[in-house]
């Protein structure tokens, strides 16, 4: 159970980490839009405060109004105004690609309106930063902290209005060209606090956190049955294993007992009665003793005694119980030994043996006519190698990787007996002692099962 918590934690941990990375990625987009929105209302308010001071050298007329006289001129009436040099405006030395390259001007229009502008500002009547400040409050329409910046060529502060004090982090807009002779920008820096995200996303922000609580609390609820399922399985496991632990008494006494009996009596036909008899009870035994491997496979409580075993001694007291248990069905078990040091194995012999009876008693058990199986046992330089072959019904390849999981039965097998523990009990022992096993089958054709066992 403890992986399903690290599973849960880990995707409690991967979906918060999401979350804050959603919220991160508004917040981004929140502060390119609010850029967007100053360099827009910078714009528009160097445009505003220009008019106002150009509208303010305007001469009034004799009514007391102001206005703006225009007429086209020309070449022969501007030869003959002969206008002051420094008032002639002079496109050809104009050179837009420079001004596009320093972020001055992008169009010929808009160096126009510089040239027109450093005019004003040659005449005494240069840009008003307070007058554009409140300009640009007004059409900024946020409650921001903000300063208002001069910048020349090089982009070096020359002169500021507003705050000067910790606007470094502060989000800077894009410079505005407001004059040629000599080059100037201005430049707005405005304090854009998280708070005003939070003011501004509120909605989002809440739907964010509750869909996080309602994930905690899932996570939670998840965990709480997960913890009751395990102490439920806990307990079963328990009894179950008392429960089974205390027949093996039974049944060895009614084994022993029988055994008397049958060396009692001289009737063939009660013989083999008895016979059968004990038969069954011994494959219950064999049951028993799997279940009780298997009951121990999900705590690491299984007990290894290990010692130097014969192999081949192994194998043919679990064909023995086989021959005894299948007597009444036609079958033959080769033992081929392939090895040519005849190493003993160093290995708990009660749970090999029932390794070695469940892969022969399989290999009988599903051959639908007579049974013929084949182990064969090898040996490399670290591992003792057992094959047990068969020609019987053969396994699916969809099911070759579940036969070995507790209580799974293949539905085609069904109308066999068995619990499905016996291969789990065979993977778990194996495991136990440092080995592998695998499977090779191929329908109507038989199966294969590979074990292996450390030397040493």
């Amino acid at each position: 159970m403890k992986k399903y918590y690290c599973i849960t934690i880990l995707a409690l941990l991967v979906v918060t980490l999401l979350q804050g990375y959603n919220v991160s990625l508004q917040y981004k987009e929140y502060i390119y839009k609010e850029i967007d929105k100053i360099n827009s209302a910078l714009k528009v308010s160097v445009d505003e405060e220009y008019a106002i001071r150009a509208h303010q050298n305007y001469n009034p007329h004799k009514d007391g109004k102001q206005r703006l006289y225009t007429k086209i001129m020309t070449d022969e009436d501007f030869l003959k105004a002969k206008p002051k040099k420094e008032d002639v405006i002079r496109f050809d030395e104009i050179n837009i690609q420079d001004l596009r390259d320093k972020g001055i001007a992008e169009t010929e229009a808009e160096a126009m309106g510089l040239l027109t502008k450093d005019r004003l500002t040659a005449k005494g009547n240069p840009i008003n930063l307070k007058k554009l400040s409140q300009i640009f409050k007004k059409n900024l329409n946020e409650d921001f902290s903000y300063t208002l910046l001069i910048l020349d060529e090089n982009k070096k502060v020359i002169k500021s209005y507003g705050q000067t004090k910790d606007i470094e982090t502060w989000q800077a807009s894009k410079p505005i060209g407001i004059g040629l002779k000599p080059i100037r920008f201005v430049q707005a820096k405005v304090d854009i606090t998280p708070s005003s995200f939070i003011i501004n996303s509120i909605e989002t922000l809440i739907s964010t956190i509750l869909l996080a609580l309602i994930i905690v609390f899932c996570v939670g609820y998840q965990m709480t049955a997960i913890r009751n399922k395990e102490d439920l399985l806990r307990n079963r496991e328990v009894s179950l294993h008392g429960t089974v632990h205390d027949l093996k008494a039974p049944l060895a006494s009614i084994l022993l007992k029988l055994g008397f009996i049958k060396d009692c009596i001289k009737d063939a036909d009660l013989k083999e009665m008895i016979t059968s008899s004990e038969r069954q009870i011994k494959n219950l035994a064999n049951t028993i003793k799997t279940i009780l491997i298997t009951s121990k496979a999900g705590e690491s409580k299984l007990v290894i005694n290990k010692e130097q075993v014969d192999i081949i001694e192994l194998t043919q007291q679990a064909q023995e119980q086989i021959d005894t248990n299948y007597a009444s069905k036609p079958h033959t078990i080769g033992i081929h030994d392939h090895r040519e040091e005849k190493a003993l194995v160093y290995t708990d012999k009660y749970l090999i043996e029932n390794v070695m009876h469940n892969l022969m008693e399989n290999a009988v058990k599903y051959s639908d006519k007579e049974a013929n199986v084949d182990v064969s046992i090898k040996q490399d330089e670290h591992f003792t190698i057992i094959s047990v072959s068969d020609h019987g019904v053969g396994i699916d390849k969809k099911y070759q990787k579940k036969i070995f999981e507790q209580f799974y039965r293949i539905p085609a097998t069904h109308h066999k007996s068995g619990y499905g523990i016996g291969l789990a009990m065979v993977k778990y022992a194996v495991k136990a002692h440092g080995g592998t096993i695998k499977v090779v089958s191929e329908l109507g054709k038989g199966s294969t099962f590979t074990f292996t066992l450390p030397l040493n």
